[in-house]
């Protein structure tokens, strides 16, 4: 996110927290509680945070605003962060179209073979690979941040 009105939508340059405040309060008798996401669900120490947490994905494009608020590189070890450039939000969740960028089928080549992975894992026995023409082979047992 940037500053420059004419290319982006948030500009924070001109943004005044206590203006804003003020107006909330007398136009909606609420006051902004800004932290409350990290104050209730955490984030300011991800280590901590997620220490017990696994085999989730965190994807972000690079194209996505709500990218900056997210994880963006690994900080557990049975998480994995995958930074897609080219990628708006979510799109690497959408089904596959022709016109998706190569960065974003690979990223679905990645998440897929997590998720076989952490599945096998779980069950003791080994699923056998479909055969998917759309998709790239990823080198397995990569758990450090990858920008595809």
């Amino acid at each position: 996110m940037g500053d420059d009105p004419t290319n982006e939508i948030f500009s924070w340059v001109n943004w005044d927290q206590n203006a804003h405040t003020k107006f909330c309060e007398e136009t909606y008798g609420l006051t902004p509680k800004y932290d409350w996401a990290l104050d209730y669900w955490g984030g300011r120490d991800i280590a901590k945070d997620f220490a017990s947490s696994s085999n989730i994905i965190f994807s972000n494009g690079k194209l996505d605003p709500w990218s900056v608020g997210g994880l963006n590189k690994n900080q557990t070890e049975n998480n994995v962060v995958l930074t897609i450039k080219d990628s708006p939000h979510h799109l690497d969740l959408r089904l596959p179209h022709q016109g998706d960028p190569p960065a974003v089928t690979t990223a679905r080549a990645t998440e897929k073979m997590y998720i076989k992975k952490w599945v096998e894992e779980y069950q003791g026995q080994v699923i056998p690979e479909p055969v998917v023409n759309a998709t790239r082979p990823v080198p397995a047992g990569v758990l450090d941040e990858q920008i595809l």
